[in-house]
């Protein structure tokens, strides 16, 4: 009786075994038969890509003619995700694909932009065709928009972005959270940093030999001759030798000298 019950066990066991078996066989045959729309080749070459743009890596270049699978699109359905023959998959560019197929039809699938990225950090935010505001508005963004960073120009005031449907141009960094230093990005070799002319030097006019300078000459004091005072008396009183006053006044003799008279004083 024992015997018989483990038998019955393993067949139960071995039942479901087979069952769970044929389940993942009919979801692979059913997964093999899916059939994708397909589109053509229509240029010489073309790359396909990891990302929707051309900032992403070449997976593979295909030729003219090759027939692929079209699983998705980006947003404006600019490119399309595709399976080329072998089975890769990646991202080529619709406009050099050859279709019936609506592509609009397709699902959207969004892409996380690859290597520096940035935010939009203002409520709008224009994408030019160039780096200034003299360019031409390709689109406007919103607050908290992502864009990959792809270069810069030479001050760092504008940088070149790709969105996420693969536009690429160009907006201020100063409206802009940026998740790298804007100065580590290549710079654009499209808009180099201008070169300013060269002014010519003007010569150096000589430098005119400085003049002597005069001599300074003593500043005097007066005193005017009070009746009964000699020249004598007047020299003790401001410390003056004799002599020396009266030669600065032109005295020859020291005995004569008048009331009123003005001597300068040393």
């Amino acid at each position: 009786m024992k015997r018989r019950g483990i038998f019955r066990t393993a067949a139960i066991i071995g039942a479901v075994i087979l069952a769970l078996v044929a389940i993942q066989l009919g979801a692979v045959q059913r997964a093999s038969a899916q059939t994708w729309p397909t589109g053509t080749i229509a240029t010489g070459a073309l790359n396909v890509r990891s990302g929707p743009g051309t900032a992403y890596n070449v997976v593979t270049s295909l030729y003219r003619g090759t027939q692929l699978s079209l699983i998705a699109r980006n947003a404006d359905a600019s490119w399309l995700k595709v399976i080329v023959p072998g089975g890769v998959q990646g991202w080529a560019s619709s406009g050099f694909i050859a279709t019936g197929y609506p592509i609009f039809s397709l699902p959207v699938e969004s892409v996380a932009p690859s290597g520096p990225t940035a935010t939009v950090a203002t409520g709008a935010l224009n994408v030019r065709s160039g780096p200034g505001n003299a360019y031409s508005v390709v689109t406007s963004l919103y607050r908290g928009t992502a864009m990959a960073l792809l270069a810069r120009i030479f001050d760092n005031s504008w940088v070149k972005v790709q969105l996420s449907n693969g536009t690429v141009g160009w907006v201020s960094t100063g409206f802009i959270t940026a998740s790298v230093s804007i100065s580590s990005l290549p710079v654009d070799s499209s808009y180099p940093q201008p070169t300013y002319p060269q002014y010519p030097s003007y010569p150096s006019y000589p430098t005119y030999p400085s003049y002597p300078s005069y001599p300074t000459y003593p500043t005097y004091r007066t005193h005017v001759v009070q009746t009964g005072e000699n020249l004598f008396r007047i020299a003790l009183h401001y410390n003056v030798p004799l002599y020396t006053l009266a030669a600065i006044n032109g005295i020859y003799d020291v005995s004569r000298i008048y009331a009123g008279q003005v001597l300068l004083i040393p």
